[in-house]
């Protein structure tokens, strides 16, 4: 799987077409309701999220760019997930008034030290070195090589049973001819961000420990609440309570869960207010309502994750149950 054209893998959903959809909210906005289109748009796109993820066909990512969002969904789910020169990984929808979803908190939560929360708070863009550090990626491969990486898979020949491997002893052949795999940031901030993201229950007790980083790691804290503080605070609250649930649950569960959350997010404020100030009228100053976490109960979360009733998204049991690998 890859994007068409030299910019971007892709770059995510069309969010502003939802923007358009509740703009005008009515009585069937945010009830799961089918037919209306920004309760059909997260229900199809969940759909296909779980069948590529429990595809029997091994799927192999090249991420020759920009992938974000709606991108990650329909590629981070294969077995092979390759990064290039040019990638540019990243989960920005807490700056939109949304949450990381696509599936999201079936993977994210086991990202270890914390950085799969730091990665989901911040919609931090992250390139190879990051990628492949975090597990995020599985392997390197220079942007050029696409076409070797092509001509070799095409002479396969093996049953589906040894896909996989035969996958695997290509790629280890193939040796990249750049080099964009020493200059990551994680390693270098991977303690303070465990220090200030990992086994967090709420977001406030995160901003303290960000408050509290002295030495080293002061300015790189200093940034990330200033990162932090221009995001929806209901989309950090019900973020990091999606990723603390979803840790526990299995793929199917996590889709259905992120579909009540996102017929919660229609019906709220902050999603139509995100996509306005950054991709309509672009004027990067949304105003959130609720502006500060105080104002925002831990009940108020809990409805986000209520039964829609016969509204629900129910996916089936199938037997080939993805997990995440590394």
């Amino acid at each position: 799987m890859r994007g068409e054209g030299e910019k971007a893998f892709c770059a995510g959903g069309d969010v502003k077409s939802m923007y358009h959809a509740i703009k005008e909210k009515g009585p069937t906005i945010g009830i799961g309701l089918r037919g209306e289109p920004s309760a059909d748009f997260f229900r199809d796109e969940y759909e296909m999220n779980y069948l590529l993820a429990n595809s029997p066909i091994p799927q192999i990512s090249f991420w020759d760019g920009i992938v974000m969002g709606g991108g990650v969904g329909v590629s981070i789910f294969g077995k092979v997930r390759i990064a290039t020169e040019k990638t540019l990984f990243a989960m920005p929808e807490t700056a939109i008034g949304l949450f990381p979803d696509v599936g999201s908190s079936g993977w994210l939560p086991h990202i270890p030290r914390g950085l799969g929360t730091y990665i989901a708070l911040t919609g931090c863009k992250l390139k190879a070195a990051d990628l492949l550090y975090s597990g995020i990626a599985t392997h390197y491969l220079s942007s050029s090589q696409y076409p070797d990486l092509e001509a070799a898979l095409s002479k396969l020949s093996v049953d589906r049973s040894q896909a996989l491997p035969a996958i695997h002893e290509i790629l280890d052949h193939l040796k990249p001819t750049t080099d964009a795999t020493s200059s990551g940031t994680l390693p270098i901030v991977a303690d303070a961000i465990e220090r200030c993201f990992h086994n967090k229950s709420n977001v406030e007790s995160i901003i303290t420990a960000l408050q509290n980083e002295t030495g080293n790691e002061e300015e790189w804290a200093a940034h990330t609440l200033k990162t932090l503080e221009r995001m929806s605070p209901s989309s950090l609250k019900l973020t990091l309570e999606q990723l603390n649930r979803g840790r526990h649950l299995s793929l199917r569960q996590c889709l259905e869960m992120e579909y009540r959350l996102s017929q919660g997010c229609m019906r709220e404020n902050d999603f139509a207010e995100g996509v306005r100030a950054l991709l309509v009228d672009r004027d990067n100053k949304p105003v959130w309502n609720p502006s500060q976490f105080s104002e925002i109960s831990d009940s108020k979360i809990s409805s986000y994750f209520a039964s829609l009733g016969g509204h629900d998204l129910t996916l089936p049991e199938v037997e080939g149950v993805w997990r995440w690998n590394k």
